[in-house]
This record gives C-alpha cells, sequence and structure tokens, in this order.
C-alpha cells in the first residue's frame, strides 16, 4: 500500500476518533452499532476462530495414565 492511502486511512480514523472525543467506549460503541447496520443490510463477515485454551488438552492417553 501506497504512503498517501495510508496517510488517507490515518486522516479517516483520526477524524471519526475526534467525533467521540477519542473516547474509546463511545468509539466502541460506534463502532458495534455500525457492525449491526452492515449485518442487518446483508452484509457478511469473515468470523475468527475461537482463541486458543491456555490450558493445554491431554491425550487419551494421558488421562489414563
Amino acid at each position: 500500500m501506497a504512503d498517501y492511502e495510508l496517510d488517507e486511512i490515518h486522516r479517516i480514523r483520526r477524524e471519526i476518533s475526534e467525533r467521540f472525543d477519542h473516547d474509546a467506549e463511545k468509539l466502541g460503541a460506534y463502532y458495534r452499532a455500525l457492525d449491526e447496520e452492515f449485518r442487518k443490510a446483508g452484509y457478511k463477515f469473515a468470523e475468527l476462530p475461537p482463541e486458543k485454551s491456555e490450558t493445554p488438552k491431554r491425550s487419551d492417553k494421558e488421562a489414563a495414565d
């Protein structure tokens, strides 16, 4: 991606953040509402895979020992 494209992305993100006084809670609520609006309009999004568990799972052989 060219520098001018990244500059444009950063400018837009700054403008959106400024609209919500750089408040993470307000910004998160805005993006959640936007997500819901797009989903209701029929847009599809990739789902993230489930997070890996911190505790390793034991195999059947380990459980029997």
